[in-house]
């Protein structure tokens, strides 16, 4: 008798403390994002290595949008690894989609 009550009270606890850490997942790889270095930056502070990953030396990169995909502040991560590298500011007219 006492599972059937606690039981809707457990699955409510499970699924606000799941949401909980998933936004909060959420705001700290935004917060990574948004702190990345730019191009420039990134680049210079690369030197010899120049545009490659820090992490696995790939020179395969992907650009997304910060907050969605017509965002013109992208964010270039490796394509191999994943991890991220820098942002720029793209202008509407440097021939984005």
């Amino acid at each position: 008798m006492a599972f059937e009550m606690a039981f809707p009270l457990l699955v409510t606890l499970f699924f606000f403390v799941g949401a909980f850490l998933l936004v909060g997942h959420h705001l700290r790889s935004q917060r990574a994002q948004r702190e990345l270095p730019s191009r420039d930056t990134w680049l210079a502070s690369r030197g010899e290595a120049g545009a490659s990953c820090a992490r696995c030396d790939s020179y395969e990169t992907e650009e997304r949008g910060l907050d969605d995909k017509d965002d013109t502040v992208r964010v270039v991560s490796c394509a191999n690894c994943k991890a991220l590298l820098y942002r720029f500011d793209r202008n509407p007219g440097d021939g984005g989609s």
